[in-house]
């Protein structure tokens, strides 16, 4: 299941919680707040009000255009309306002079909420559930009270609230409160759910967390989940899943052929960063956080592309990546046969083995007698050279960590200093594009740098995976599995 949603699961689980309940909506101004409560009516099963004042009607639809499609939510506008707490004020004690009974106080009370919000509670159901929300909770009461003066018997906003909550929640009302503010007031209390929308950045990179502080009633297994206003929709993302190797990581579809170029298995990584030339390099650097099943979740469908075109893939397997776990890609786009003569792979003595009747497909050991001290070029330069499919590139995955446990092993030397110009030359004349993959501030890493025609950087935080590029420059993503297995092998959901 991919692990993009509407709303977190905490979330969908307090809304399915029996009503009244109340929630709130806190962070500053630009944080997705509003997207956010309009995300929460859609997800609701009943009647759905939205009392904004924030925008006005015609500006709301303009910018949630989808929203008009949904017909049952019903907007009350408060922008630009007059009425005043004096003024209801002057109402109550003008009822009570009309009405015999000693004691009406009680009854009275839900007069002096704004007359928004009485509209939007007679417009309820008392046998059925509605959702009240109120977009922005401050600018409603703020305008509500007007200025301040020491005029006695009128409630202030603390009472108002109080109020406010007693009277809509003693019905079937999930009623959702917006506030422009961080700190908390009384109303974190007060209310059964307390979310928290904020918005950071990462290398000049925006990005945008939402908050679990309160759901009473409902386990939080994940307090803070990313998410995206792309399409000016509320998406966050869950964490990613333990073993997405596991899945079918069959390349997407190339959609048309471009010469000198190799498709990279998903479109959402070819608009992203583009598709990869012949000859150059790519760099795939991350965080020591982030594990290689993401890494390999990106290369996979690119060297699934690449053996499915008819070019051949060697493959530099690091220490802790079974040779097992890799043949399950390329078994799921070519036949037995295709892979002994498509696909090697060139391994450290830590490395785990390759399955029976694969054996072929791993270069000689160069750690065996009468290897020792090559460096296996010759047999990957052949494997290279050999004619394959007219037109069709190769493909050399390199992990950083096997190139280290190999010079240690062989007594061999692939520092920084060497390895741009033995990757040159290398490249040269072979059809060959190549991916070197490592930890971001590994000295063979910076050393690749200046060659590089690609670098995308991977980080993990709170579970989940983000993506960006340093080269070509881009906003950051979210790396998610994909959800159809006939379709891209993952997403990278867009942080906007």
């Amino acid at each position: 299941m991919s692990t993009v949603l509407d709303l977190p699961t905490e979330v969908y689980n307090f809304l399915s919680l029996p009503a009244p309940q109340s929630l709130l909506i806190r962070g500053p101004p630009g944080t997705g707040k509003s997207t956010l409560a309009i995300g929460l009516l859609e997800n609701f099963r009943g009647r759905k009000f939205l009392i904004s004042g924030r925008v006005g009607g015609p500006e709301l639809r303009r910018e949630f255009p989808w929203m008009t499609q949904n017909g049952n939510i019903q907007l009350i506008d408060t922008v630009g309306t007059a009425g005043r707490l004096k003024n209801s004020a002057r109402a109550i004690a003008s009822l009570r002079n009309l009405i015999s009974e000693p004691d009406v106080s009680k009854d009275l009370e839900g007069l002096w909420l704004p007359e928004q919000i009485q509209d939007a509670w007679a417009r309820t159901d008392p046998t059925n559930p509605s959702m009240v929300v109120i977009d922005s909770w401050d600018a409603l009461i703020e305008r509500y009270l007007g200025p301040r003066t020491d005029e006695g018997g009128l409630p202030d906003r603390p009472e108002l609230e109080r109020l406010l909550l007693d009277r809509m929640t003693a019905g079937p009302i999930f009623l959702i409160l917006v506030l422009e503010r961080t700190e908390q007031t009384q109303l974190d209390y007060l209310v059964n759910a307390v979310l928290e929308t904020t918005s950071g950045g990462q290398s000049g990179r925006p990005e945008r967390w939402l908050q679990l502080r309160k759901l009473r009633g409902t386990r939080i297994d994940s307090p803070a989940y990313p998410f995206t206003l792309e399409g000016s929709r509320f998406q966050c993302i869950g964490p990613m899943p333990t073993r997405v190797l596991d899945r079918n990581l069959r390349p997407e579809a190339e959609p048309d052929k471009v010469p000198g170029m190799i498709w990279p298995g998903c479109s959402d990584f070819a608009s992203a960063f583009g598709r990869l030339r012949v000859g150059r390099v790519t760099l795939l650097e991350k965080d020591y956080s982030v594990a290689n099943e993401a890494m390999a979740l990106l290369v996979e469908p690119i060297a699934g592309h690449v053996v499915k075109s008819g070019g051949r893939v060697v493959n530099v397997l690091a220490p802790d990546i079974s040779p097992a776990e890799v043949l399950k890609m390329y078994r799921e786009v070519l036949s037995a046969d295709e892979i002994l003569k498509q696909v090697r792979f060139l391994l450290t003595t830590q490395t785990g083995e390759v399955p029976e009747g694969m054996g072929k497909t791993v270069f000689p050991s160069p750690f065996s007698e009468g290897q020792r001290g090559q460096t296996g070029k010759p047999e990957i330069t052949q494997f290279l050279q050999e004619p394959g499919r007219a037109g069709s590139p190769n493909l050399c995955l390199v992990w950083v960590s096997a190139l280290r446990a190999m010079a240690v092993e062989r007594g061999m030397d692939y520092g920084p200093a060497m390895l741009p110009g033995l990757v040159s030359m290398g490249l040269s004349g072979l059809g060959v594009h190549a991916i070197f993959l490592g930890p971001e501030d590994d000295a063979i890493i910076h050393s690749l740098r200046a060659i590089a025609a690609t670098r995308v950087r991977l980080r993990e935080s709170a579970g989940r995976v983000f993506v960006w590029g340093e080269q070509p420059i881009t906003p950051s993503f979210v790396l998610t599995p994909g959800e159809d297995p006939s379709g891209k092998p993952y997403k990278l959901l867009r942080i906007v």
